[in-house]
């Protein structure tokens, strides 16, 4: 059947032509061809039918899945390895315990992002030129392409353990789209709670300004983009959860602490890749330098539920993450 439906595609003539369900046109053979070969079945469901036509291949289609997923787990293991190790211990730093007021040279000449970030960042800015080689043959990018829709789950495990962390859980059959939504950070900093304007208006800029390229060069950085925006999420999620694992913040500590996470943000900033930094990234280093009695009336607020009309899962989170704030620093609320 499918040697006769490829021989009228290339004799036939007079081809009749049909929409494909996107609005182009195309030979009736080739259109119930994409039908049989249709991966996920979109596309195989007739409109007078709630039937959906199987895989022509089922058992082909299921080993090339397990096998993409493999290699999307493989790649981001490999790019994500450095931050990994880099961030793993980082809860049990004594700096965090440190209190006290900051000696001179950290008076005048500042703190300094402690080595552990440092090392991540420059990866994640070295790990542009590593990408890009991978992109540069069109043939090849095009059959990687193909297998990255699913690639966002490969970074989801560092948010699953930084939920667990802040003492938060999704309601039952809302894990995988509210897990998501918190990963995306979209719209979460309307239900941050600022001392001034000025740091609300820090964490609503978002997006960047996208140069005009070329067909293969936009192709290119597309695919550069999204590993950098996945090793990013995985990257933000996991030190957003050994930040919640910290048992004790002093003063000095505090001060450290939104160094570091104020360095990782200006390094997503710098690679330019959408949705990031992530606003947790930023609320959280806000939330740490706060005095006792500023983030004492915060978390006031929040509970007498002002700046708030809708409450969301994504709200629960922050109140949550502030709560553990308030903890570490031993502020009583």
């Amino acid at each position: 059947q499918i040697g006769a439906m490829l021989a009228k595609v290339a004799c036939d003539p007079y081809p009749k032509y049909i929409d494909d369900g996107t609005g182009v046109k195309c030979p009736t053979t080739v259109v119930e061809l994409r039908r049989l070969a249709d991966p996920a079945g979109k596309g195989n469901k007739k409109e007078s039918e709630n039937i959906v036509s199987p895989p022509l291949f089922p058992k082909a289609l299921d080993s090339t899945s397990r096998l993409a997923r493999s290699c999307l787990s493989f790649v981001f293991e490999v790019c994500s390895a450095i931050p990994e190790r880099q961030l793993h211990g980082i809860s049990a730093l004594p700096v965090w315990k440190q209190d006290g007021a900051l000696d001179d040279d950290e008076t005048s000449y500042g703190i300094l992002p402690q080595s552990f970030i440092t090392h991540v960042g420059e990866h994640m800015l070295a790990l542009v030129q590593a990408l890009e080689p991978f992109a540069s043959d069109p043939d090849a990018l095009g059959l990687a392409n193909e297998v990255m829709s699913g690639v966002l789950e490969v970074a989801v495990q560092p948010w699953k353990e930084f939920m667990a962390a802040a003492g938060c859980s999704f309601k039952a059959g809302y894990e995988k789209s509210q897990l998501e939504i918190l990963m995306r950070g979209k719209d979460l900093s309307k239900y941050f709670l600022y001392e001034n304007d000025e740091d609300a208006l820090e964490d609503d800029m978002g997006g960047h300004d996208k140069d005009e390229e070329d067909e293969g060069e936009e192709a290119s950085a597309a695919f550069c983009n999204q590993w950098l925006d996945v090793v990013g999420l995985a990257v933000a999620g996991r030190l957003l959860e050994r930040t919640m694992r910290i048992p004790r913040l002093g003063h000095k500590g505090s001060e450290h602490l939104a160094t570091d996470l104020n360095y990782i943000r200006n390094v997503f900033t710098a690679l330019g890749v959408s949705g990031h930094p992530h606003p947790l990234l930023g609320y959280i280093a806000h939330l740490v330098t706060l005095e006792d009695v500023a983030l004492r009336s915060t978390i006031k607020r929040r509970r007498q539920g002002v700046d708030v009309e809708v409450p969301s899962e994504a709200l629960e989170v922050i109140k949550r993450v502030e709560l553990r704030i308030a903890y570490v620093k031993n502020i009583s609320v």
